[in-house]
Formats: structure tokens, C-alpha cells, sequence
């Protein structure tokens, strides 16, 4: 099940007394997911919500033809998984980025979670608001900025304010590649490395391939209002 002290990075389990989630939520358990490690495929059965309790998840999608798209990068706190949405398969591959922690929950139990707790479910759907509200924000921001706003958007997105330091003392480490960042602001990989090249030229970002470090989030703030 875990420790209280694991959910504290998610405030609409860390407010649930223990003994209530143990009640409600017996199958439940918290798993440690190595880098580049799956936490469900595409093509799954759609039976469990999870929540990312630590480190950084990515959602990819492979077409017909073999192709793989990035469709999001999750960050800690955030809930996802098909039967999160209803669906009965997942429509993603979920991967970690560095080593996560993860919650993993029935959806049966989930969904007695937030009968037992009506101010939990209100909660639940105010996340799911800002989740939506995020997405308006994107598509936004693809309509009407170039590709360095977006890349911009996406770093001050997934930085989360600052929060938290990364190990080469900048402001927050996020494990995406050039791909995938390509992917999330539907841009080619070249037109990407070249923006980030000029970002860390001027300071705003270190990077190699399988990481990005944002340095200062008020110049990520400028770029967006430009």
C-alpha cells in the first residue's frame, strides 16, 4: 500500500486517513520503475488508475505503420492510465524517466475511494479541470505561437515553479529527449536542437540527449508572452 509519507507529493491522497485507504483501496500498491522501464503498454487492458508519486512519466503512441509519437510528459502528482478516462484498453505506452515511484490502483477501488470521499472526488475533478485547462493552454499556444514559444510553454509546463533542484544545480531536470520534445510541439528534431541550441547559448538551459535543465523560468515566461 505505502507510507503516508509517499503520498505527500499528492495532495488528494495524502488528506485520506491510512486506515481509510487501506479500507478502500486493498489492492493497492506503490511500485518503483527503473529508467526507460514500462508501466503499461499500449494495447493493455484499461483495469488500474496510477499516480506518479515521484519522478517524471512519458505517454507514446505507435501507429500503423510503426511509428512513435510523444503524446505527454507527466509530472509528480498527476494521475493517469486508461481507466482513468473509461477506456477499456490503453491507447498509450507509459515509460519512466529516471527511476519513478508509482501508485497503482484498481479501478473498482478507486472509484469506492472517491464514493467514501466526497470531497476527495471533488478534488479528482478539479485536477481533471486543470489537466484540460493545460491542454487549451497547448493547443493555444500551437495555434498562434512559433516553435520556440512551445518549447517554451512545455519547459515552464513540466518545471513546476521551481519547486525542486536538479542534480546539476539548475532550476529542474526533465528526461526528454530531442524527439520527444519534438514530438510534444510538433516540430522536427532538427528545428528543435537548433532552438535549444540558441536557448543554451544564452543561458536559459542546459541539455544533452537524454536531458533538458531549465535555468531561468522568467526568461521561459517571456518567450511564451512574445
Amino acid at each position: 500500500m505505502g507510507t503516508m509519507s509517499e503520498f505527500q507529493s499528492c495532495p488528494l491522497l495524502a488528506g485520506v486517513p491510512p486506515e481509510e485507504l487501506r479500507r478502500d483501496c486493498p489492492m493497492a500498491r506503490t511500485m518503483t520503475i527503473r529508467h526507460r522501464g514500462t508501466i503499461y503498454r499500449q494495447g493493455d487492458p484499461g483495469h488500474a488508475v496510477f499516480c506518479l508519486l515521484d519522478g517524471q512519466v512519458t505517454l507514446a503512441r505507435v501507429n500503423r505503420e510503426g511509428a512513435t509519437c510523444t503524446t505527454a510528459a507527466l509530472g509528480t502528482g498527476e494521475f493517469f492510465g486508461p481507466a482513468l478516462s473509461g477506456l477499456l484498453e490503453a491507447e498509450d505506452t507509459a515509460r519512466a524517466k529516471g527511476t519513478v515511484s508509482v501508485w497503482r490502483v484498481p479501478i473498482a477501488e478507486f472509484r469506492r475511494l472517491l464514493f467514501h470521499h466526497p470531497a476527495l472526488s471533488w478534488e479528482c475533478v478539479a485536477m481533471l479541470a486543470k489537466q484540460q485547462r493545460r491542454m487549451e493552454r497547448r493547443l493555444e499556444v500551437f495555434a498562434f505561437k512559433g516553435t520556440e514559444a512551445r518549447l517554451a510553454e512545455i519547459f515552464h509546463e513540466l518545471s513546476g515553479g521551481f519547486a525542486t533542484r536538479c542534480e546539476h544545480g539548475f532550476g529542474q531536470h526533465l528526461r526528454l529527449t530531442q524527439q520527444e520534445l519534438a514530438d510534444l510541439v510538433g516540430a522536427s528534431r532538427p528545428v528543435v536542437s537548433t532552438i535549444l541550441n540558441r536557448l543554451r547559448d544564452k543561458g536559459v538551459l542546459g541539455y544533452n540527449r537524454e536531458y533538458v535543465c531549465v535555468r531561468r523560468i522568467a526568461d521561459l515566461q517571456r518567450l511564451i508572452a512574445s
